[in-house]
C-alpha cells in the first residue's frame, strides 16, 4: 500500500513526538509519523510506563531485541538497553528533567551550528516545559511536560546525609539545576506529575492532536530504508506487520535516535563509502561522519544495604530524589563535568527499598566512539562501541568522581546509614531482579528478607547481589581498577552531528539537513555535536522543539537557509 505525504518522520521517541505535534499544527501540512514499538495512546497507557517509578525499563517489550554494546576500548558487548515504544526514552527512564548548562549549547553554536547557542535555545526550552516549582524568565509554565522536584523534608535519610556531607565540602545546597549552574547539591526535576509520568508521547500527542486529520500515525512500523532518487530522499520503506509498504514524502525526518538514525542512514547508503562497500551497501551520500562521534555519559554505580531508618518513602516513587554537580578542576575540563546521582531506591520490588546508590558518574566526556553496521539486514542490530575513558582526560576525571563518590559514603555521618558498598553491574543479581516475572518477585522478597537479617545473612545476600568493594585494600591501583567496571547510561549522541560547511566530520547543518542529500533531515540526540552535562531527554525534546520552528519559520519565508 502506498502512502504520500509532505513530511515522514521515523520515529516516535523524545524527539519524534514533539515532531509530529509541532508540524502538523499547520493544517496544510500532511504528516506521517512512524513508529517501530508500541503505541502508548490517551487512555490506553500501560501501566508500567505511567508508573513515576521507572518500572517500564524492566520491560523488554519496550527495548530494541539483541542490542549490545562495549563500554571500554577492548571490553566485551554486553546487553543494552534503547527504547522501541512511542515516546522513546521518555516512556521508559528515569524521568530526569535536566537541560544541561548553557556552555553546552555555546558549543554547538562554536562547532557551527549556528543559530543553537544558549540564547537561541532557551525559548524551546520554556516552550517545552510546565514548571510547577519556579517561574522567571528561565523557566515555562505552559508547555506540555510538567517539571516538578521533591522537597527536601520528604528525601529519604541516606539522601539526606550525603547532601549534608557534601556541603561539608563545599558543595552548597542550590534549589534549581535548571537556573543555577555553579557546583553544588540539587533536588532532581522529574518530567511527572504525582499522578504518572509525561513522556512526549503523553504530553504531545494528545487526544487533540491525533484526531487532527492531516496527522497518520503508524506504531509498529520498522523503516528497513530510505527511497532516494539520485541524491533526493522522496520516502522510506516501512515494514508492518510482516508486509513491506512504500511511504512517499515531500520531506523525510530521520528521528529514531543516536544509534537508530545512523543505522538507517548507513543502510540506505549514506555514510562512510569504504565500510558501506564492505558489507555490499552501494554508496549514495559518502558521508564520513555518519555512526561517527559517538558520546555518552558512563558512570561507577556504588550500592550498598541501607539502614531501615535511611530508606525511601513509599510515598515517594521516583528513582532518586537529588543529585551533586561538581567541578574537576583538571587543567582542560569545564565546570561541572561529573555528577554524583544519589539514590534510596533501586528497584520496584522488595529487595530494591532496601538499596541505595551513589552513580559517580562524566558528564562532560571527552572521548568518541562508534556506531558501525555489522549487516545490511535491518534486523541485524548495529555495532555500538563507546569507547569511554579512551581519551586519558576522562579517565582522571572518572578517577576522581569514584574518589568523591566513595568519600561521601565513607563520610562518618553517612555511615551509619548503610553497610558494605558493592558494585552494581548490568549482570547484578540486583539489576535482574528487577525485570517482571512471579518468580523475580518472590526472589526479590526472599532476598529483601536476608537484607534485614542477622550481619553474616545480609552478608551473604550483599555478595549475591553485586560486587562488593574492599574498601580496607583500596589503594591507588585497586580504585583504578573500578574504572574498568564503568556503564554505558542511556544517552548515546553525536553520531549525525551539526556541524560547519567545512567540517568533515559534520554530517548535518544547522538546519538539522543531511549533507549531500535533499528532502532529508535528522532531529534528534544524534545531531548534538557535544553531549550536554545532563540527562539528554529533555534536551532531545528542546532539539526538536528548536528544529521545528526553525523548519515552520523557514517555510513561511522568515529565515534564510543556514549556511
Amino acid at each position: 500500500m502506498a502512502k504520500t505525504c509532505d513530511v515522514l518522520i521515523i520515529g516516535g521517541g523524545a524527539a519524534g513526538c514533539v515532531l509530529a505535534a509541532r508540524l502538523s499544527e499547520d493544517a496544510g501540512t500532511r504528516v506521517v509519523l512512524v513508529e517501530a514499538g508500541r503505541d502508548t495512546p490517551p487512555g490506553a497507557v500501560p501501566d508500567d510506563i505511567r508508573d513515576t517509578f521507572p518500572v517500564s525499563y524492566f520491560n523488554p517489550d519496550y527495548f530494541w531485541p539483541g542490542l549490545t554494546a562495549a563500554a571500554n576500548v577492548g571490553t566485551p558487548q554486553a546487553p543494552y538497553s534503547q527504547a522501541r515504544v512511542m515516546g522513546g526514552g521518555s516512556s521508559v527512564m528515569g524521568m530526569w528533567a535536566l537541560r544541561g548548562m548553557p556552555g553546552d549549547y555555546d558549543a554547538w553554536r562554536d562547532a557551527g551550528a549556528v543559530g543553537w547557542g544558549w540564547e537561541d535555545v532557551l525559548p524551546a526550552f520554556r516552550r517545552l516545559e510546565r514548571d510547577l516549582d519556579f517561574d522567571g524568565p528561565l523557566h515555562g509554565k505552559d508547555g506540555p511536560i510538567p517539571v516538578r522536584r521533591h522537597p527536601r523534608a520528604a528525601w529519604p535519610r541516606f539522601v539526606t546525609a550525603l547532601v549534608e556531607a557534601c556541603e561539608r565540602r563545599q558543595l552548597p545546597a542550590r534549589d534549581d539545576a535548571n537556573a543555577d549552574f555553579a557546583d553544588g547539591t540539587f533536588p532532581v526535576p522529574f518530567a511527572n506529575t504525582e499522578e504518572g509520568r509525561v513522556s512526549s508521547a503523553i504530553g504531545y500527542l494528545t487526544d487533540a492532536v491525533r484526531r487532527r486529520p492531516n496527522l497518520d500515525i503508524l506504531s509498529g512500523a520498522i523503516a528497513t530504508r530510505l527511497l532516494l532518487e539520485g541524491r533526493r530522499a522522496v520516502g522510506a520503506e516501512i515494514r508492518r506487520g510482516g508486509r513491506l509498504e512504500t511511504i512517499r514524502a515531500a520531506e523525510v525526518i530521520v528521528s529514531a535516535g543516536g544509534i537508530h538514525s545512523p543505522a538507517l542512514l548507513m543502510r540506505s547508503g549514506i555514510g562512510p563509502a569504504e565500510e558501506l562497500k564492505r558489507l555490499g551497501i552501494a554508496p549514495r551520500v559518502d558521508c564520513a561522519g555518519v555512526g561517527r562521534g559517538l558520546q555518552n555519559h558512563c558512570v561507577v554505580n556504588l550500592a550498598t544495604w541501607l539502614a531501615p531508618e535511611a530508606r525511601q518513602s513509599s510515598a515517594v516513587r521516583t528513582y532518586g530524589v537529588a543529585c551533586a554537580r561538581v567541578s574537576s578542576l583538571v587543567e582542560g575540563a569545564v565546570p561541572g563535568d561529573l555528577h554524583l546521582q544519589f539514590m534510596a531506591k533501586l528497584g520496584a520490588y522488595a529487595h530494591g527499598d532496601r538499596l541505595g546508590m551513589v552513580g559517580a558518574a562524566l558528564y562532560a566526556p571527552v572521548s568518541r566512539g562508534v556506531v558501525a553496521l555489522r549487516s545490511p539486514d535491518p534486523d541485524v542490530p548495529p555495532v555500538v562501541d563507546f569507547r569511554f575513558l579512551s581519551d586519558p582526560l576522562d579517565r582522571i576525571r572518572m578517577r576522581k568522581a569514584v574518589a568523591l563518590g566513595l568519600d561521601l559514603l565513607l563520610d562518618p555521618a553517612v555511615s551509619p546509614t548503610h553497610g558494605d558498598i558493592f558494585l552494581v553491574v548490568p549482570s547484578s543479581l540486583a539489576r535482574r531482579l528487577n525485570r517482571p516475572s512471579p518468580r523475580n518477585r518472590l526472589l526479590s522478597a526472599v532476598i529483601a528478607a536476608m537484607l534485614d537479617g542477622p550481619d553474616p545473612v545480609r552478608r551473604y545476600a550483599l555478595s549475591r547481589v553485586g560486587q562488593k568493594i574492599d574498601l580496607e585494600a583500596m589503594a591507588s591501583e585497586e580504585l583504578d581498577a573500578l574504572l574498568d567496571h564503568v556503564m554505558p547510561v542511556f544517552h548515546p549522541t553525536g553520531t549525525c552531528a551539526m556541524g560547519a560547511t567545512d567540517d568533515p566530520a559534520a554530517v548535518t547543518d544547522a538546519d538539522c539537513r543531511v549533507r549531500g542529500v535533499g528532502g532529508l533531515r535528522v532531529i534528534d540526540a544524534s545531531i548534538m555535536p557535544v553531549i550536554p552535562r545532563a540527562n539528554t531527554c529533555i534536551p532531545t525534546m528542546m532539539v526538536a522543539e528548536h528544529a521545528a520552528a526553525r523548519i515552520k519559520a523557514e517555510r513561511a519565508g522568515r529565515i534564510e537557509r543556514a549556511a
